[in-house]
């Protein structure tokens, strides 16, 4: 089961700062190591909501966690990552437990017992790292017409970074749906101590089109039919991501039913399969209606048609 921060500090997602203070100074007084000796159990909880409290105290890893959900943060950053700027140390002193709980549990030079990895507590506890630290990721909101998310497409993006103004290219894939993030590694914030540089995501939101309805990677689409067509049969055109496709109607055909076109539909992003169209067959209503054919139509309904 995936693990949540949230939960392991027992607070609720829209808890300030001042809450989530709170909660860790409960925490960790509970599964401190003097209170419990030899407790493993403890341990690793002790280590659990130190770790919960220095993403959560961080508005800027905070948003990043609550933006991209827990495993997909643990991916991106490292240890010393998550701990990089999280000032334990007044906190302890409130305890009277002084600035070397860290020192004192897991190994003055950082030789952690099966927890957060080889670094110096002692810079944890100054809100310092000692190694290479990554660079600052960038979330940007991109809002696309459905066309353009349906047959793909490039942008480029301006957005204020560390130092100024910035921009970046990227390809838009065929297909691509609400919520995706594209990542483009490489062009965040600079990294520091010989780290990588940042990356950017843009999470994507794809307006609705007045046209197509979509389902993943099928499309719906209604094609007005005349009741003669649905009697007799013939052809009808019907759009389709490109242009226009002419179908067959075949006689005898029910109004609302959904003819399939296959592989008309977007670009599944997971294959190289595409999706299909599905066509609803609408009737056609004439609003006026010269006198020959209100006559047809008033046999037609004699004969009860």
């Amino acid at each position: 089961m995936t693990e949540d921060y949230y939960k392991i500090l027992d607070v609720d997602r829209g808890s300030s700062a001042a809450e989530i203070k709170k909660a860790y100074r409960r925490q960790a007084k509970k599964y401190h190591p003097d209170k419990n000796k030899d407790d493993k159990a403890s341990e690793e909880m002790f280590k659990k909501v130190s770790e919960a409290y220095a993403v959560l105290s961080n508005k800027e890893k905070r948003e990043q966690y609550d933006r991209f959900g827990h495993d997909a943060f643990r991916q991106r950053y490292t240890q010393d990552d998550i701990f990089s700027g999280a000032n334990f140390q007044d906190i302890f002193r409130e305890f009277g437990l002084g600035d070397d709980i860290f020192g004192s549990f897991f190994g003055r030079r950082g030789q952690a017992r099966g927890g957060f990895g080889g670094f110096n507590f002692e810079d944890i506890m100054q809100g310092r790292s000692s190694g290479p630290m990554k660079g600052r990721d960038y979330s940007i909101s991109l809002n696309i017409p459905f066309m353009e998310a349906a047959l793909g497409g490039e942008r480029k993006l301006s957005f204020t970074a560390e130092g100024g103004a910035k921009s970046v290219s990227f390809k838009i894939p065929p297909g691509i749906e609400t919520g995706k993030k594209l990542r483009i590694k490489g062009q965040g914030g600079p990294g520091a101590k010989g780290g990588a540089p940042g990356d950017v995501y843009i999470e994507i939101t794809v307006q609705e089109d007045p046209v197509f309805k979509r389902n993943g990677a099928d499309l719906s689409v209604e094609a007005p039919v005349k009741y003669s067509t649905l009697i007799l049969g013939g052809e009808v055109t019907v759009r389709i991501l490109d242009g226009e496709r002419t179908i067959m109607v075949a006689p005898g055909t029910d109004p609302g039913k959904k003819i399939r076109i296959k592989g008309a539909g977007l670009d599944r992003l997971s294959s190289k399969e595409k999706g299909d169209l599905y066509v609803s067959l609408r009737v056609a209503i004439p609003e006026k209606i010269s006198d020959a054919q209100r006559e047809a139509v008033t046999k037609l309904a004699k004969f009860g048609m």
